[in-house]
């Protein structure tokens, strides 16, 4: 004998609600575990584990030869909201660092026991100077060796935070950075630059910042009002 509309129902509904359980438990925790691991990745496995008490079901109904009983509707949606909820996530678990060489050669960087980037020479303010990586968010080692032999030429421990853009410049022995800020229209007023100071060459740097492209002038095209900030990098007065 079949299962009847009404206990059918109330299989659908429990394991909808386990495989979201699962599903979005998954999304929350997956990033922390494997942190290195991309976004394709872990939003397949927690899909997988959202879409698992559903397989078990639909093979346990088919084993009793249960009919007129879809899940794939149910099944689709609740995959679909580990997904959903996994990229806003996968955001907050990693941060944007910019990585810049104003050595003379090559260098490897090292994030922890894994090699990441090359990065070349580059002296200019420009905004396709050095590498911009997604360095999951927490207590970070960074290395720098020569990429010719291997030499060691730099290393620190830093706090990577999540969702935060970051400047990470080694080698930067003569060059000064500073944070540039520009109001427009209601907030005009002059231009304002923070220096970033401090022993290590690794900063945090706030949201919305644009690398080493100036702000627009003020004036009637792009400056109704509002605040622009960039990073902004020159050669040391000392």
């Amino acid at each position: 004998m079949g299962l009847s509309p009404e206990r059918a129902g109330t299989w659908r509904f429990t394991v909808a609600a386990l495989g979201l359980v699962l599903g979005i438990s998954a999304a929350g925790v997956l990033p922390l575990l494997f942190p290195w691991q991309g976004q394709l990745a872990l939003s397949l496995a927690a899909a997988g584990l959202a879409a698992s008490p559903f397989v078990a079901l639909s093979l346990v109904w088919r084993r009793r030869r249960e009919a007129g009983v879809p899940v794939l509707t149910a099944a689709v949606l609740v995959t679909l909201a580990p997904v959903l909820a996994l990229a806003p996530l996968f955001g907050v678990y990693r941060g944007q660092v910019r990585v810049l060489n104003h050595g003379d050669e090559p260098f490897w960087l090292w994030v922890d026991a894994r090699r990441v980037a090359r990065v070349d020479p580059s002296s200019g303010e420009s905004a396709l100077s050095g590498v911009e990586l997604t360095v999951p968010a927490g207590e970070r080692a960074l290395r720098v060796v020569a990429v010719s032999d291997g030499r060691p030429l730099f290393h620190a421990s830093v706090r990577v935070l999540g969702g935060s853009p970051h400047l990470f410049a080694p080698l930067s022995d003569g060059y000064c950075f500073s944070i540039e800020r520009r109001g427009y229209g209601d907030e005009k007023r002059a231009v304002q630059a923070e220096p970033l100071v401090g022993a290590s060459p690794f900063w945090v740097l706030p949201e919305g910042i644009a690398f080493f492209t100036p702000n627009p002038e003020a004036g009637r095209v792009l400056t109704s009002g509002g605040t622009l900030t960039c990073l902004r990098q020159k050669r040391c007065r000392n």
